[in-house]
């Protein structure tokens, strides 16, 4: 199970769509959510295909104080194997089982593109291209229920980050955020929901940040001054996930929070609100699917 990132990781998961770009219209058909579900031990296909919709207000990106509501419809698939797991936005595969509560696996995000046009702090500057992560995770299974209907993770990524319009990637630096992760599976009490808990403290490189908040000599004016970040602290992160499956049709109501006192950047102009919001619903049906089936999940302890 993984937060968005949109960090759904997203976990991690982050700001407009530009519906004018070619790299965001591909990245409206990843969506940037992520929320790998838990089914109980009920038994579900090895692959899924769909459809969904997914409304969601957020910032234009953190540290923005506008916001706008946001409507998308998206193709969906799901995958489980043994190895691998892969939803809309996320993808996770075991690199190595280094003991039965520690797994090093591989994991993957999406970034949205920032439209300058429509932000008032970064208008006249250049809009900012869609971003993917990839990189090693490193998760520790800390504790699970006796009746095994809760589980408690440590969850470590760190992932480098690239920019794409699909002509062109750049590497633009690094991030990563530690997380606890409260995972619980859907019972008769919670009438089949199940959720996800986490927070955890984000870091990135200088390159990451300065990416969203440096201001350069070109861009600086009366009400935006010149202004580079350095790396390290990059807010701390609230997140929670709650889903619910009934036959083909998925429900995935999500909010992360992220709180950006004390970050590096809380310098830059280009910073203004020190709350950050992501949150919406997801709604999916599955209308094809694998006759094989497995016991679901297959990679939580």
């Amino acid at each position: 199970m993984r937060k968005f990132i949109i960090s759904l990781s997203t976990r991690q998961k982050y700001s407009t769509f530009s519906s004018s770009s070619p790299s965001a219209l591909l990245l409206i058909f990843l969506i940037l959510f992520s929320s790998q579900t838990f089914a109980g031990e009920q038994e579900l296909p090895l692959w899924e295909l769909g459809a969904g919709l997914l409304p969601f207000r957020t910032n234009h990106y953190r540290g923005s104080p506008q916001s706008k509501t946001f409507y998308f419809p998206f193709p969906a698939y799901t995958v489980r194997s043994k190895n691998v797991e892969a939803e809309n936005g996320y993808i996770r595969s075991h690199i190595a089982r280094l003991r039965d509560d520690l797994v090093l696996d591989l994991s993957f995000n999406l970034g949205l593109n920032v439209n300058s046009k429509n932000d008032e702090l970064r208008h006249g500057m250049r809009s900012l291209d869609p971003t993917f992560e990839v990189g090693p995770i490193l998760r520790y299974y800390m504790w699970k229920s006796q009746n095994e209907t809760h589980f408690l993770n440590i969850e470590m990524p760190y992932r480098a980050v690239y920019a794409t319009n699909l002509t062109y990637i750049d590497h633009v630096g690094y991030y990563s955020i530690p997380y606890l992760n409260l995972l619980s599976k859907g019972t008769p009490n919670t009438w089949g929901w199940t959720s996800e808990f986490s927070i955890g403290p984000q870091y990135g490189s200088s390159g990451f940040h300065n990416r969203f908040y440096a201001v350069d000599s070109q861009d600086a004016n009366s009400s935006r001054e010149r202004y580079h970040s350095g790396k390290g602290y990059s807010g701390t992160q609230f997140s929670a996930t709650f889903s619910k499956r009934m036959k083909d049709v998925l429900l995935i109501p999500f909010f992360r929070w992220d709180y950006l006192d004390g970050a590096v950047y809380n310098k830059s102009p280009l910073y203004k609100d020190p709350n950050y919001f992501f949150y919406g619903v997801a709604v999916v049906w599955f209308f094809t699917h694998s006759k094989e089936k497995q016991t679901a999940p297959t990679m939580v302890k």
